[in-house]
């Protein structure tokens, strides 16, 4: 990428993939100068501001990383992944209700988006609402029947939630 930038300086897409390359390498600071890069020559770059939320998130610059997915949802309003990505980050800072609006915004856009059912569970888990949390779980489990962690979580729950009484009829 750095040949490319020598031939073409303003190329924003190389220094898209060095973020990538940064991140894959876990140096987050230079993966984010390089979207930052990117973002300077080309300041539409929806994925480049997605990319650098998640290099920010990784490296628990939760609220940078909120505001660099926002950044990317002005250019692109029907990012489900970056409504998604902002529920994590929120979830992470303990905004466990602006999570919730996040993953719901997310759901909107892609109504089968089984991780964010699964994270809409975890969060009435951690809340005490045992009965919602059951019900997000079996949603994300219609949606990818297949999708371990859903099942992990349904089934601890279960157990945790009311060994002798109905188990067989939660799932």
């Amino acid at each position: 990428y750095k040949k490319a930038l020598e031939i073409k300086p303003g190329y924003a897409e190389a220094y898209y993939n060095m973020g990538i390359a940064f991140k894959k390498k876990g140096e987050l600071d230079a993966s984010i100068e390089s979207y930052k890069k990117a973002i300077k020559i080309k300041p539409d770059y929806t994925e480049a501001y997605f990319n650098m939320g998640n290099a920010l998130k990784e490296k628990g610059d939760f609220e940078a990383s909120i505001d660099s997915y926002k950044k990317a949802l002005e250019i692109k309003p029907g990012y489900a992944e970056a409504y998604y990505n902002i529920g994590v980050a929120f979830m992470n800072k303990g905004n466990l209700d602006e999570s919730i609006e996040s993953y719901k915004k997310a759901l909107e856009i892609k109504p089968g988006y089984a991780e964010a059912y699964n994270n809409i569970g975890n969060i009435f888990r951690n809340k005490g609402d045992l009965e919602t949390a059951i019900d997000s779980y079996k949603k994300a489990l219609e949606i990818k029947p297949d999708f371990t962690k859903a099942k992990e979580n349904l089934i601890s729950l279960m157990t945790s939630y009311s060994p002798q009484k109905e188990n067989q009829n939660l799932i």
